[in-house]
């Protein structure tokens, strides 16, 4: 029955989990979000009240834990954020290193008060996933799983 249906879109993401494996699927994300505009990567993972993310890889439809997500490569930047965010940011060219090695470049947009606006009180003040800018797109990153940040400069 279509009125029990919740309004979705799919967004295309490239997932890296916990246990090495990578999955290529979709999210389904929302058809609007919070501000009235199509709900992004970001704003889902970081939805304090879900722990779950509903995913399609191929025919196969099923809910993807999210402490279990390293970093969640997103191919159309409007996917991943909305176009205006981050706007005015200082930006932080840096290498994180994530659990098991895995190392990432990229720049982070940090949007904080002056007296707030060093790396290290954007990573002690980020939600669960912050997004890693870099020449081939935009991946988030889970917190958790940061081991060290390194400047890139």
């Amino acid at each position: 029955m279509d009125i029990f249906q919740v309004p979705r879109r799919e967004a295309e993401a490239s997932i890296l989990l916990d246990d090495g494996r990578t999955l290529e699927g979709q999210l389904f994300l929302a058809t609007t979000g919070p501000d009235g505009r199509p709900e992004t990567i970001w704003e889902r993972l970081n939805d304090a009240g879900e722990e779950f993310v509903p995913m399609a890889c191929g025919r196969d439809r099923f809910l993807l834990n999210k402490s279990g997500i390293l970093t969640v490569t997103v191919p159309r930047e409007e996917d991943a954020l909305h176009e205006d965010d981050g706007n005015g940011a200082k930006e932080a060219a840096v290498r994180l290193t994530l659990t098991g090695g895995i190392s990432l470049l990229g720049r982070l947009h940090i949007a904080m008060p002056v007296e707030r606006s060093r790396v290290l009180d954007y990573l002690n003040a980020a939600p669960r996933f912050l997004p890693l800018h870099s020449p081939h797109g935009i991946t988030l990153v889970h917190r958790r799983f940061i081991v060290s940040v390194r400047s890139d400069e």
